[in-house]
């Protein structure tokens, strides 16, 4: 009960949490990773939408390590809400940032290249992270993952999803 000042969170498991390769996947979206969550009486997208509708906070925690493979730049990656929409904006930035990462949106920009909004923009052959807390309730639970740009040479990445954590009663 300390995660959260105190108030309950109810935490949901899914399938996706371990730290996952990317390789050999060059088109736009061509890796696909479907999150099947795992919980006693809440085991569908329906049900998991009522929680974060009447949970006040929801959070997931998302991650995306890359080597010479773009997150955003070109289309390339994204990950879908739990309304099927696709999501052009990661951990830490806000469903108004698009194509930008929590580096991307910090006063001022401290992203590997300030040029763009997400270290892995970068682009180069050197290990980079974009990570954050996703919050925006209407689009959580995260329902898959979708990366490309890792099919040539060093181009490689690795995905993380934490668990979808909900707190507060609306």
């Amino acid at each position: 009960m300390t995660d959260k000042n105190g108030v309950g969170v109810t935490v949901i498991s899914h399938d996706s949490e371990a730290r996952m390769h990317v390789k050999g996947h060059e088109s736009s979206g061509s890796y696909v990773r479907y999150v099947h969550y795992i919980a006693t009486g809440l085991t569908n997208i329906p049900q998991l939408a009522y929680l974060t509708d009447v949970s006040t906070h929801c959070e997931q925690f998302i991650k995306y390590e890359c080597r010479g493979s773009l997150i955003f730049h070109g289309n390339t990656a994204w990950w879908v809400s739990r309304t099927a929409a696709k999501m052009t904006y990661w951990g830490g930035a806000t469903p108004a940032d698009h194509n930008k990462c929590a580096c991307g949106v910090s006063s001022p920009n401290s992203c590997a290249d300030p040029a763009f909004g997400c270290n892995c923009e970068k682009n180069d052959g050197t290990w980079r992270e974009d990570s954050g807390l996703l919050t925006e309730k209407s689009h959580l639970p995260v329902t898959q993952l979708r990366f490309g740009d890792t099919g040539h040479g060093v181009e490689e990445g690795f995905h993380t999803l934490g668990k979808l954590k909900c707190y507060g009663m609306e």
